[in-house]
Formats: C-alpha cells, structure tokens, sequence
C-alpha cells in the first residue's frame, strides 16, 4: 500500500492590460516530514498538559492538608510566639498555593492551533464594572491568534482596574503602522512609570501574582504579535498591540481603517 503524503500546493495567474488571464503558474512542496513533526509536537504537548494538571492536582491536595493542621496546631497552641510563627507558616503556604493554581492557565497555552479570531467578540464587555465605559471600536477584523486571545483583554482590563486605581473609561480601537495593524487598549488612570513600562511584562512583577501580562505577552508572542505600554505617566496606561501585516484581515468589503492615515 502507498504512503500518503501531504502536498502543498501554490498557484498564481499572470494577467494582461487588460486583466484577462493569460497563463496560470504554481508549484507543489511535500510537507509530508513537517505535517509529521507537528503531529508529534502536539501529541507531546497534550502529554505535558496531562501530567502537569495531574501533578498539580496532587500537590494542591496536600498543601490542603498542610493548611489544615497548620490551623489545629494555631488552635491547640498557647504560645504566642509559636502561634506567630505558625500563621507566618500558613500565610507562606498559602501563597504557595496561589501560585501553584495561577499556572492552570498555562495549561492549554500553545497547545491549540491559531485560528482567525474576530476581535470584537472577545471584547470582555461583561466583565466590566459599571462605574467603567467601555468605548470599542474594532469591528470588521480578524486576527489570526491563539484561541487563548480573550485572555489578553480580560487581563488588560483587569490591570486597569487593579493598578489605574481611577480608571473611568476604557477606549479600544486601531490604528496602522506601515502595514501592521494596532490595537489600542487605553485607559484614563494613573498610567505606568517610565521606569516600569517593560518591566510590568515580567513575571512575578507586580502586587498580585505577576502574571496578567506576562500571561499577555506569551500569549501574543505565539503567532508573533507584539505588546508594549506607552502611556504617558499620570495620564492612564496605553498598550499597542502590534500585528504583522500577514495575522490580520478585514472581513467586510470596506475598510474599517480607510480613514485612519
């Protein structure tokens, strides 16, 4: 019996002055060999995935348990100097805790083929608080991104809320760079420090876990859309989402960015 084998296939036209096709050209590559590294680098990643949710589920079942007596001995206990050193104990532990399930979502990062994702849809509008206005205006594009895409903006308005700390609205639209198309996440709060502008994009930097836009940032990096902050410090914070020419495309006849010169 044959192999099959996977064959790509490019085929152009060449047209005359009077755009009527006059030859018809391509070529066919066998992908055969990448299509089966691809394979085996999903199946690898479907193992990691399984492994490391097993092996955190066990670990978080015992720092339960740890937790657990660490409370009884603090109840039991009549010292006030053991009782400081146990809550210091539990309070050690429980962060150990809230690390330990942060990285859940991590768990289906990259694991998922890119796909064309229409920007409007993961608009987080239902998770904004009602004393924010949430101003968008990305309709008529895709982008081709991890499915995971959502995240970025739930975690960009979770920043503002968190860290602009007067933020009253939020305004998301896009721009063009050359060919690259941006998305303009901007708030009206107390912005971002000329001296942090990368390194709020470093894991473990923050007051919370350190991992929204560092999350943001590996996330976008996928395909090879790129991220950065630059707000003007006490003016709120503005992150330019960078994507290449080749990850994005209108879907309506007109362009939604015809204006935008």
């Amino acid at each position: 019996m044959a192999a099959i084998r996977n064959i790509e296939m490019c085929v152009g036209v060449t047209k005359d002055v009077q755009g009527r096709t006059t030859k018809t050209h391509g070529v066919n590559q066998d992908i055969t060999d990448r299509k089966k590294a691809e394979e085996a680098l999903h199946r690898a990643n479907r193992q990691l995935s399984l492994l490391s949710g097993i092996t955190r589920h066990d670990i978080l079942n015992k720092i339960t348990g740890i937790l657990g007596y660490l409370k009884l001995a603090e109840m039991k206990s009549s010292d006030p100097a053991l009782g400081e050193y146990l809550g210091k104990m539990e309070s050690a532990t429980t962060e150990i805790q809230s690390q330990i399930e942060s990285t859940r979502i991590y768990q289906d990062l990259g694991t998922n083929e890119p796909q064309w994702i229409e920007l409007d849809t993961v608009m987080p509008r239902s998770q904004v608080l009602a004393t924010i206005a949430l101003h968008v205006n990305v309709q008529g594009v895709e982008v081709f991104a991890d499915p995971m895409l959502g995240k970025i903006f739930s975690n960009l308005l979770d920043n503002s809320i968190r860290h602009g700390q007067r933020v009253t609205e939020i305004q998301v639209s896009l721009q063009t760079s050359g060919e690259d198309l941006v998305v303009v996440w901007e708030d009206n709060g107390i912005g971002v420090g000329a001296d942090e502008k990368e390194q709020i994009f470093e894991r473990g930097f923050g007051k919370n876990t350190g991992l929204g836009l560092f999350l943001v940032r590996g996330i976008l990096a996928l395909t090879g859309i790129t991220i950065q902050e630059t707000g003007e410090p006490g003016k709120g914070a503005r992150f330019e989402i960078t994507v290449p020419k080749r990850l994005y495309r209108f879907t309506g006849s007109a362009n939604p960015l015809a204006g935008d010169k």
